[in-house]
């Protein structure tokens, strides 16, 4: 189902926002070059704020203990053993809205 996730200016060019859905999911919300993807808002080595990372537009680093993870696809790279939970983003009219599945939507 979609959710309302943020409006599109919540998330600034080349920047991240941590976004809580209804039902209390919260995902990361990444622009890269314009483009929005979501994924987990933790990571997924210590349950830390992705939020809190930085990314280039196409990397996406962990500050904590600097795992990395593909912008665009949520694949692990570098140590990260493990990937990140992706989301499809569509723009409705200046709203970010994120598809969960009720039996896939991981808390965090």
């Amino acid at each position: 189902m979609w959710r309302t996730a943020c409006r599109l200016d919540d998330v600034p060019p080349g920047g991240m926002k941590e976004c809580a859905l209804e039902g209390g999911t919260k995902v990361l919300v990444v622009n890269a070059g314009g483009e929005y993807f979501a994924y987990q808002a933790l990571c997924p080595h210590e349950t830390v704020p992705l939020e809190q990372g930085i990314h280039d537009g196409s990397i996406l680093t962990c500050l904590e203990h600097l795992w990395q993870f593909d912008v665009r696809t949520g694949a692990p790279l570098g140590d990260a053993e493990t990937g990140l939970t992706s989301f499809r983003v569509k723009n409705e009219g200046g709203t970010l809205h994120v598809w969960t599945e009720d039996s896939a939507n991981p808390k965090g």
